[in-house]
């Protein structure tokens, strides 16, 4: 059996469209989330097998050996997400299943307006088609994913004070995480955030760093960088007016992030 050892990618998650295919058994220290797109095919979870149809979702326990079969339509795909605690944060054991090593669900059952089968298909499309900054839409459905799935596994009395913390903080931090992604080129202060928010600044900088792994100005800086990054190949402005264009006060400031994110000065990048 093959052991994949945690996740140490560029991000803190792994996302997958794959068109068929067997894949050995495995395991690893993060969930599993295996959704059928189109067609059906089988995975075996703990030497037992089973069929996922268009629509069905297999939920699968850290550490749980799992193995993909043969597909059972010649056009199926299938997304697979993997996310572990770097992503998650506290969460993450709020979201491992209880009494089980994994669970189906079939979200074509499902009509809730924030729906899992409606995230999982736009994280699919997202991915066919690959635009502009594509990522972050990724990661912003995996938060969202991961958030339906906790409300849903503790949506009876058995949802624990602990637990029903951790799924404000998640829906509290998204609104700060938005701001990143549609007000980066913004002045941006802690104190706007947070009070944004509904946080005191120090209670803001410990819960998105928990919530996300990192911190508010670190996430907010490397956003800045990836679209500068696309600016600097995409077009011929100066570099001072693509560090004011996506949010720094100026070029100085703007090229010392820059070589600290990148490895590399801006105008080195460019050249490349």
């Amino acid at each position: 059996m093959l052991y994949q050892k945690l996740l140490e990618f560029s991000e803190p998650y792994f996302v997958d469209l794959s068109h068929g295919g067997k894949f050995e058994e495995h395991c690893h220290p993060e969930i599993e989330l295996s959704f059928c797109v189109k067609g059906s095919y089988n995975i075996i979870i703990n030497q037992k097998e089973y069929t996922l149809n268009c629509g069905e979702l297999a939920i699968i326990n850290p550490m749980v050996p799992h193995e993909l079969g043969n597909d059972i339509s010649k056009d199926s795909v299938r997304l697979t997400i993997e996310v572990g605690p770097a992503f998650l944060g506290e969460q993450f054991d709020a979201l491992v299943l209880k009494n089980c090593d994994s669970k189906l669900l079939k979200l074509n059952e499902e009509n809730k307006s924030c729906s899992l089968l409606k995230l999982f298909l736009e994280t699919s499309e997202i991915l066919m088609k690959k635009p502009a900054f594509y990522n972050i839409d990724i990661k912003g459905n995996i938060y969202k994913i991961s958030a339906v799935l906790l409300n849903k596994f503790n949506e009876n009395s058995e949802c624990t004070e602990t637990v029903a913390k951790s799924l404000l903080n998640v829906e509290k931090i998204s609104r700060a995480v938005n701001m990143i992604y549609g007000s980066y080129d913004k002045q941006l202060s802690l104190d706007t955030v947070s009070a944004f928010c509904g946080y005191s600044k120090s209670n803001f900088c410990k819960t998105f760093k928990v919530v996300t792994g990192e911190s508010f100005h670190s996430m907010l800086n490397r956003h800045r960088i990836d679209v500068a990054c696309l600016k600097l190949k995409k077009s011929d402005a100066s570099i001072e007016e693509i560090a004011l264009s996506v949010g720094f006060l100026d070029s100085k400031s703007f090229c010392r992030v820059f070589k600290k994110i990148m490895g590399k000065n801006a105008g080195e990048y460019r050249k490349k």
